[in-house]
């Protein structure tokens, strides 16, 4: 009696064990689906880790880790990190820099698309995916107000009681907290400006320079601790980039023509020189190259012939950024001048023209690039036009080495 009495009682303490177990999978199964993916990592290098506020847990993001909903993020000293979203839009950190990712939703068949970004300190740069093209909300949150999206390309920057904006493409509105609007960008006066904790504005026609410093170095030890790498999607481009075609379209390297494959970063890689992947020979490159030698152009005026084409563009392999460049050629009615600056985004260099002019009269446009010959050339074109006149525009197509 007392054997079946003890074995009733180990059945028991089975079945209690593994309600228990159960009970536990499901919670961790509904807390890792009611937290959304926002995104994955690309790059982290150095200290770079993330803290669910839901479960109160932290974990470190290497490549491939996937980030939530409910996360927040920093990074350490000499370190940077980049984000490949769920929608297609890219951001990257500097080092000491934390923000809160509060909501990352694109599922178009259920109609979410919104996301909203909290910068507590450091620096961020975007470039915005599919929730800002397909008229989702998308919103950055600072210490001064919160940023609206009109464009792709922007970055901002708190230090201390300051937070610096630039704009590199398209426009931003931000609402300070005295609820007035301050708009930057392409179609504004500025795209450059600091605010202060008082809400003291000073709008700048240069990029400040703790935001064209881009990302801290990052020592190849720190590197190597982290085992980190990065990660691409399968670019329009690669055809082109491995035969060394010139010049590229601007639809070729423009992700909108295929929302399907900017939704995801897919795992393949995109190949460089002697087979290694592009973002292997960019990690192990170290300090900036300027490629200023033109070996191949073709530029088009629609006021007659050009001459004097000049192009120059620094690479900031430490930071992962083009700190800045310019581009240069005259017509019959002067000089067409352009400068910018951008992101190396793997396998094609995320540009925005800061300034743009023909002659006396101020232009706008776009300029596009990509690596080619593993990184011993950047291969690219640009589109030019007068802002008061746009029948009066210059196009073309370039190569250019170190």
């Amino acid at each position: 009696m007392n054997n079946l009495k003890f074995l009733d009682n180990k059945k028991m303490f089975k079945t209690i064990k593994l309600i228990s177990v159960f009970t536990l999978v499901m919670s961790i199964s509904h807390t890792v689906l009611a937290s959304d993916v926002a995104g994955k990592t690309i790059l982290a290098k150095g200290k770079v880790e993330a803290y669910d506020q839901a479960s109160k847990e932290k974990r470190k993001l290497k490549r491939r880790s996937e980030i939530f909903s409910v996360d927040n993020i920093t990074t350490g000293d000499k370190s940077k990190a980049q984000f490949s979203m769920s929608d297609g839009g890219l951001i990257t950190l500097k080092e000491n820099t934390e923000i809160l990712i509060s909501n990352y939703k694109y599922n178009p068949e259920a109609g979410e698309a919104s996301a909203t970004l909290e910068v507590v300190n450091g620096g961020l740069r975007s470039i915005s995916g599919l929730i800002k093209k397909s008229g989702g909300d998308y919103q950055v949150k600072t210490p001064v107000g919160s940023i609206g999206i009109r464009g792709t390309h922007f970055a901002v920057e708190v230090v201390g009681e300051e937070t610096f904006f630039a704009v590199y493409s398209g426009n931003i509105d931000v609402r300070l907290n005295d609820q007035s609007i301050l708009s930057l960008g392409s179609t504004e006066d500025f795209t450059f400006a600091s605010v202060n904790a008082q809400g003291q504005i000073k709008r700048m026609t240069q990029a400040p320079a703790i935001i064209s410093l881009g990302f801290s170095d990052v020592s190849s030890e720190d590197a190597a601790d982290e085992g980190s790498d990065t990660d691409t999607n399968q670019s329009p481009q690669d055809s082109i980039a491995d035969s060394g075609v010139s010049p590229l379209s601007n639809d070729a390297l423009d992700n909108d023509s295929n929302p399907a494959e900017s939704n995801v970063y897919t795992e393949s890689e995109w190949q460089g020189i002697n087979g290694l992947p592009i973002e292997e020979l960019i990690a192990e490159r170290t300090g900036t190259l300027a490629y200023n030698n033109v070996i191949q152009s073709t530029i088009n005026s629609s006021v007659g012939q050009v001459n004097d084409f000049a192009m120059s563009m620094t690479i900031d392999f430490d930071n992962a950024a083009i700190p800045e460049g310019t581009l240069s050629f005259s017509d019959s009615q002067g000089e067409w001048f352009a400068a910018y600056s951008g992101l190396i985004n793997v396998d094609q260099l995320d540009l925005g023209i800061n300034f743009a002019s023909h002659g006396n009269n101020k232009a706008d446009g776009i300029i596009f690039a990509a690596f080619a010959n593993g990184l011993d050339e950047i291969i690219g074109g640009f589109n030019l036009k007068e802002i008061n006149n746009p029948s009066v525009n210059a196009d073309g197509s370039f190569n250019i080495r170190p």
